[in-house]
């Protein structure tokens, strides 16, 4: 797989932003957020969510063709019908070092062809990641994970634990903004002017 400019691996063309964090921390109505402020910015939005109740997330009703077709074995079984296309699809076996986060960015690449991919989840992967927090607790797993560009917390004040002051974080993020979610509009801030900076380096 060829190198990407930024820090980013595979034949990544799209900007990609993962937002990460344990189970109830708020990631996907952050996702959603950043979503409708990136398409409000011009941007042509991917999302790609990982199911983290365990097992296959859950299918549309199997007594639809599409889905009566990829139970009897389908690869993938699409639709498509004005404009819209619906896709089940059983993701392959790499063979070249390509794990299930680079087979999902390269399919949306593909056929959605996004200036954004906006990931939820997926928090060991090395692309850039807003890392949200319920506790300072969450810092001592969280903290480890590389590529981190925003940390959010749910506490009031920005600085709930001992481990995410400036002085005691690890090497590389002494100067990560540290916001809380009650700053919406910070936050909002901040991913403008990073959506602006990917943008001014291509």
């Amino acid at each position: 797989m060829e190198p990407v400019s930024g820090g980013q691996r595979g034949a990544v063309k799209a900007h990609v932003l993962q937002i990460v964090g344990f189970k109830n921390s708020g990631k996907t109505t952050l996702t959603e957020t950043l979503l409708r402020l990136a398409s409000r910015l011009g941007s042509r939005v991917s999302v790609i969510k990982h199911h983290g109740h365990g097992g296959e997330p859950e299918a549309p009703p199997a007594d639809t063709d599409a889905s009566r077709l990829f139970g009897a074995g389908a690869a993938s079984s699409i639709v498509s019908g004005g404009g819209l296309m619906l896709m089940q699809g059983r993701l392959p076996e790499s063979d070249d070092g390509c794990g299930e986060l680079d087979a999902l960015i390269a399919l949306t690449q593909t056929y959605a062809r996004p200036d954004l991919i906006l990931i939820e989840g997926f928090k060991s992967e090395p692309y850039p990641k807003i890392v949200l927090l319920r506790s300072g607790e969450d810092w001592t797993e969280l903290g480890t994970l590389t590529n981190i560009v925003l940390i959010v917390t749910q506490e009031s004040e920005p600085s709930p634990h001992p481990a995410l002051s400036a002085k005691t974080r690890p090497p590389g993020l002494p100067n990560v903004r540290l916001l809380h979610r009650q700053q919406t509009e910070e936050i909002e801030a901040w991913f403008a002017h990073w959506l602006r900076g990917v943008q001014t380096t291509e």
